[in-house]
């Protein structure tokens, strides 16, 4: 790990951020009002007997000439409105960016919707962190604001340099990790189920063919509940210019799961609780 090639962001964008950019406006709108007017008791009025009418049959007279005029000449059915189209792949951005403020009222989401191809981002970079990786580029307006602190300590007996991870710089991620927890994880289940045609379709892109997203989406979430919280020192080597941890069960954790652990216990527990209660939504609309 070194400063000037930081990890980016953190890989739970992908997974819930970049979930809730899917958003659309199905739950957007307001409840249907009802109009109340005051009732007036009027005075009762005697309405004569109607004329007895002829029997069709007797009287030689055809039944639909003997039929109430409002019988006779029902009103059209009202049609029902027509089911939601999604729009082309190509052109859902606006949809996506309109539909957003139904999931999260945080003002942090919207520098992540400016750029173009949401969802296309959003399976890429998803399919990254199901493999452990971080994609930088297709979130880079969320990068943590501030530079990558350490205290130095003395040298390890083979000379290599030895710092401390400041827990300071674990700050930097709070307003992203606020982003995350703000998100309604009910509401980006069944967003993403609704726009599932396009994920898929951008996945297929990637040269996956018919394979379902939804396995990776679920094995993205799963290398994000296996991060390790780690509330104890964290001491880095830096034996020519990247930084490594020096706990070798560390270094060996996968770059993301790495970038989760540079947030911070507290940030990791949060996001992981959030990650979680995503997850139980995705698996009981998706049936897994």
């Amino acid at each position: 790990m070194s400063d000037s090639n930081r990890p980016i962001v953190i890989t739970l964008i992908a997974v819930i951020c970049a979930i809730a950019a899917l958003a659309v406006y199905f739950y957007s709108s307001s409840s249907d009002e009802t109009e109340v007017t005051e009732q007036i008791a009027l005075p009762p009025q005697i309405t004569p007997a109607p004329e007895p009418v002829p029997d069709p049959i007797d009287a030689g007279l055809p039944i639909a000439e003997t039929l109430p005029s409002e019988v006779q000449a029902l009103p059209a059915a009202e049609p029902e409105p027509p089911a939601f189209v999604l729009p082309l792949l190509d052109e859902s951005d606006q949809l996506i960016r309109d539909g957003a403020v139904s999931l999260t009222r945080h003002e942090g989401i919207n520098p992540w919707l400016g750029p173009n191809e949401l969802i296309r981002k959003f399976v890429a970079f998803t399919d990254n962190v199901a493999h452990g990786q971080v994609a930088k580029a297709p979130v880079r307006a969320l990068a943590p604001e501030g530079a990558f602190l350490v205290q130095p300590l003395p040298l390890s007996p083979s000379g290599v340099e030895r710092f401390e991870l400041d827990t300071v710089s674990y700050d930097r991620y709070d307003r992203i990790t606020e982003i995350v927890i703000s998100v309604d994880q009910q509401r980006a289940a069944e967003f993403y189920r609704l726009l599932k045609p396009l994920v898929q379709e951008a996945y297929g892109e990637l040269g996956y063919g018919d394979k379902p997203f939804d396995e990776v989406l679920l094995r993205s979430i799963e290398q994000l509940l296996e991060v390790p919280i780690i509330e104890d020192q964290i001491v880095l080597v830096r034996p020519v210019v990247m930084y490594r941890f020096e706990d070798e069960n560390l270094e060996n954790l996968s770059a993301l799961q790495k970038q989760m652990i540079r947030m911070g216990p507290r940030n990791t527990r949060l996001i992981q609780a959030k990650v979680r209660e995503i997850a139980v939504e995705l698996r009981e609309i998706l049936g897994q």
